[in-house]
C-alpha cells in the first residue's frame, strides 16, 4: 500500500507519493504539470477548479485564497480549505487512478502551534474532502524527517543525531523542531503562527497600488470584487518568488510586470519589487502582526529557538519551506546560530510534502512496533515460553522456600522457648505469619537471583531472537532493544518480590501446612525432638509422657500438648540442633510438596508467573521501545 504526503499551504501546496515497503524516497505527483500548485480554489462550468486553473482570467470564480491562515479565526475558511482540498483529490483521482486506488493513508501538516483537538478536526475536514485515513502532524516534523531521510542534502547522520534545530518557513507560519539525539524535546515543537511569507504578498500589492495612477479605482475593484483582488495579489506573489530566486540580478534594477485588470473597466497595474522595498517590506509595522515589523518577529522567534536550545545548542540548522529562500532570512538564521551549519532545501516547496510521506511510513512502523512489543510482552508468546520453560524453576524456588522455612521456624521456636509465645497452637500463628513474610523477603531473594537471572537469560535469547526481526521490519536499530543487560538492574527485582504473587494463597498455604505438621510433630513427640530427650528434665518429660500416652493415645496426645502451657525450663532442653535435625528429616517431603504444588496446571503457578513476567519485563520491553521510537530509520 502507498502513503500519500499532502502539504496544504497557504501560499502553494504539494503532493507526494511513498510505498510503505520502497527506500526509492517520497515521489512528487504533478497537478496540472506542475510539482507545486498555488494554493488557489475556484469553480468553473460548475467544477472545483484548483491553483492556476482557479484564475479570474480562466472564467474561474468564487476565487479564494490564503485560506490557511484564516483557519484558526475565520469559519469561512474551513469552507474554502474543504473545496480545495477536494479540487486537489478530485484531480489526482483523475488523473492518477490506479495510484489512488493503492493509497491506504495520507498524511497532512498543520503549524506546530496548533493542539491535539485542531489537528482531529483538521483531520476530519481532509477526510470529508475524499482523502483516506488523515493523519495531521507539525510540519516541522516533517521538515526533519525529510531532512534525515533525504539523498539530497546529504547531511551528515553525525550531526543529525547529535543535535539539529528545523525551521520551516510558510506563507502563514514559522515553526520550529528541536531535536536532541535524535529526540524531539518537550519544547520542541513552537514557533509564530502568524509570521509567514504571505505577509509580504498583500504588502506588495498594496504598495504597488498606491503607486498607481489608477489607485482609487483599483482599490474600488480589490473592495468588490475578491476574485480579482486573489488574482492581483497571486500575481504579486509570484513577482516575490522570481525576485527571491535570484536577488543579485534585481538589485540594482527593480524586476517589473505589468498587469491588466478587466472588471467594470480595463486598468492597468505595474507590480515591482527592488531591494528599498524588501528593506521597507521586512521593517515596516504590519498590522496583521500587531504593528510589529516582519524583522522583529523573526528575530524574535530565532531568539526564542536560542533560549530552548541553549543547553546543547544546535550542530545543525535545516531552513526549509518556500520563504527559506529569501536571502535576510537566511542571514538572520546565520546570525542566531553563529556556530551551527546552515543547510537549505534545494526544493523548498516539496520538502514538507516528502517529510509528510516519510511521517506517514514512520508512524505506521511506530505503530506496528508498539502493538507487536506490547502483544509479545503481554500475551501469548511470553505465555508459551514461560510455560515451556517453568519447569526449571520448580526444584530451585523449593529448595530456597525449605531454606528460609527453616531459618523462619529456628527463630520462632527461640521466641517460644523464650516464653514469647505461650503454647504450640500459638506458635502455629506466629510461625504461618512469619514464613508468609520471609517468603517475600530477602531470604529468597538472595537464594533465587542467580537462578532467576539465569532463568530469564535463557527465556529473554529466546524473546530476542522475535525482536531482532521486528526491528528489522520496522527500521529499529537491533541493539535499542537488547533485553539481557537490562532486567538485572531494573525487572529482576520486581520478579523476585513477585514470586510469592505467582505462587498464589493456595500454594503457600500447603507449603505452611506441611512445614507446621513437620514442626508440630517434631515439638509434641512425633519427630522425636527434644521434648521426649534425654538428661535429667528430658527423662522426667518422657516417662510423664509414657505414661500419658499408654491412657491417652498418640493423636490424642499431641493434641493435648499443643494447648498446654509448657514450662520454660521443659522448654529450654529444645536446642536448635535437634529442631533443625527434625526439619532435616523432613527435607525431601517437604521440597516434594511444594515441586508437586508448583507443577500442577490447578494451582495456576505458570499462569501467575507468566503475568508476573508481563509486567515487569513487558513493562521493560515496552519502555524500550519508546526509546528506540525515534530511531527509526526505514
Amino acid at each position: 500500500m502507498k502513503i500519500l504526503g499532502f502539504d496544504l499551504g497557504d501560499g502553494e501546496s504539494a503532493v507526494t507519493i511513498l510505498d510503505e515497503a520502497s527506500t526509492v524516497e517520497p515521489r512528487v505527483i504533478p497537478i496540472d504539470g506542475k510539482v507545486s500548485i498555488l494554493s488557489a480554489v475556484g469553480d468553473r462550468d460548475g467544477k472545483i477548479v484548483v491553483g492556476e486553473a482557479a484564475s479570474v482570467l480562466l472564467g474561474s470564480t468564487n476565487t479564494q485564497v490564503r485560506f490557511k491562515s484564516r483557519y484558526l479565526t475565520d469559519p469561512g475558511a474551513h469552507v474554502e480549505i474543504r473545496r480545495f482540498a477536494q479540487g486537489v483529490c478530485s484531480e489526482l483521482t483523475r488523473t492518477e487512478p490506479a495510484l489512488m486506488a493503492e493509497v491506504s493513508s495520507t498524511v497532512v501538516g498543520c503549524p506546530a502551534g496548533w493542539g491535539e483537538g485542531r489537528r482531529a478536526q483538521y483531520a476530519a475536514l481532509m477526510e470529508s474532502a475524499g482523502f483516506p485515513n488523515v493523519s495531521v502532524v507539525p510540519e516541522s516534523r516533517a521538515a526533519f524527517m525529510y531532512a534525515r531521510h533525504a539523498r539530497g542534502l546529504r547531511v551528515d547522520p553525525a550531526l543529525m543525531q547529535k543535535s539539529a534545530m528545523v525551521i520551516d518557513v510558510g506563507s502563514s507560519t514559522t515553526d520550529f523542531a528541536y531535536i536532541v539525539d535524535g529526540h524531539q524535546q518537550s519544547l520542541s515543537l513552537f514557533g509564530n503562527t502568524s509570521l509567514g511569507g504571505g505577509l509580504m504578498d498583500d504588502r506588495i500589492l498594496e504598495k504597488c497600488v498606491n503607486l498607481s495612477r489608477d489607485r482609487d479605482r483599483l482599490r474600488e475593484v480589490m473592495a468588490e470584487s475578491p476574485a480579482w483582488h486573489s488574482y492581483c495579489e497571486l500575481e504579486a506573489r509570484r513577482l516575490k518568488e522570481r525576485y527571491f530566486l535570484d536577488e543579485e540580478k534585481w538589485k540594482e534594477t527593480p524586476l517589473k510586470k505589468r498587469i491588466v485588470v478587466c472588471y467594470k473597466e480595463t486598468l492597468s497595474l505595474e507590480l515591482q519589487l527592488d531591494a528599498q522595498m524588501v528593506h521597507d517590506l521586512i521593517t515596516e509595522p504590519i498590522p496583521a502582526i500587531g504593528g510589529r515589523s516582519f524583522l522583529g518577529c523573526l528575530q524574535d522567534a530565532l531568539n526564542a529557538a536560542v533560549q530552548v536550545s541553549r543547553d546543547n545548542p544546535p550542530k545543525v540548522v535545516i531552513l526549509t519551506g518556500g520563504a527559506s529562500r529569501m536571502m535576510f532570512l537566511q542571514e538572520e538564521c546565520r546570525a542566531a546560530f553563529k556556530d551551527s551549519l546552515l543547510i537549505l532545501c534545494p526544493e523548498p516547496e516539496c520538502s514538507i510534502a516528502r517529510g509528510l510521506a516519510y511521517c506517514g511510513r514512520v508512524d505506521e512502523n511506530l505503530r506496528v512496533f508498539r502493538n507487536e512489543v506490547a502483544s509479545m510482552a503481554r500475551g501469548e508468546v511470553l505465555n508459551t515460553l514461560v510455560n515451556k520453560s517453568v519447569h526449571e524453576l520448580y526444584e530451585p524456588i523449593a529448595k530456597a522456600l525449605y531454606e528460609t522455612a527453616v531459618e523462619s521456624v529456628v527463630e520462632t521456636v527461640n521466641l517460644w522457648k523464650r516464653g514469647g509465645i505461650d503454647t504450640i497452637d500459638e506458635l502455629d500463628s506466629v510461625l504461618t505469619e512469619r514464613i508468609s513474610r520471609d517468603f517475600s523477603g530477602e531470604a529468597v531473594r538472595e537464594r533465587l537471583t542467580e537462578t532467576i537471572r539465569d532463568w530469564l537469560d535463557r527465556l529473554t535469547d529466546k524473546l530476542q531472537d522475535q525482536l531482532m526481526n521486528l526491528c528489522y521490519r520496522c527500521g529499529v536499530p537491533p541493539e535499542k532493544m537488547t533485553l539481557n543487560s537490562t532486567h538485572v538492574d531494573t525487572g529482576l527485582n520486581s520478579v523476585d518480590l513477585s514470586l510469592t504473587d505467582a505462587m498464589g494463597m493456595d500454594i503457600l498455604s500447603g507449603i505452611i501446612g506441611v512445614v507446621l505438621a513437620a514442626v508440630g510433630a517434631a515439638l509434641c513427640g512425633g519427630g522425636g525432638v527434644a521434648i521426649l530427650g534425654t538428661g535429667p528434665v528430658g527423662m522426667i518429660v518422657g516417662a510423664s509422657a509414657g505414661l500419658l500416652l499408654a491412657l491417652l493415645g498418640k493423636s490424642t496426645l499431641e493434641k493435648a500438648l499443643r494447648g498446654v502451657h509448657i514450662p520454660l525450663l521443659i522448654r529450654a532442653v529444645v536446642t536448635e540442633g535437634a529442631v533443625r535435625n527434625g526439619l532435616k528429616r523432613q527435607e525431601k517431603a517437604i521440597e516434594g510438596e511444594i515441586i508437586r504444588a508448583l507443577a500442577d496446571p490447578r494451582t495456576g503457578f505458570a499462569a501467575r508467573l507468566s503475568s508476573s513476567l508481563a509486567e515487569t519485563l513487558g513493562a521493560q520491553m515496552e519502555k524500550l521501545a519508546r526509546d528506540a521510537e525515534m530511531s527509526i530509520t526505514a
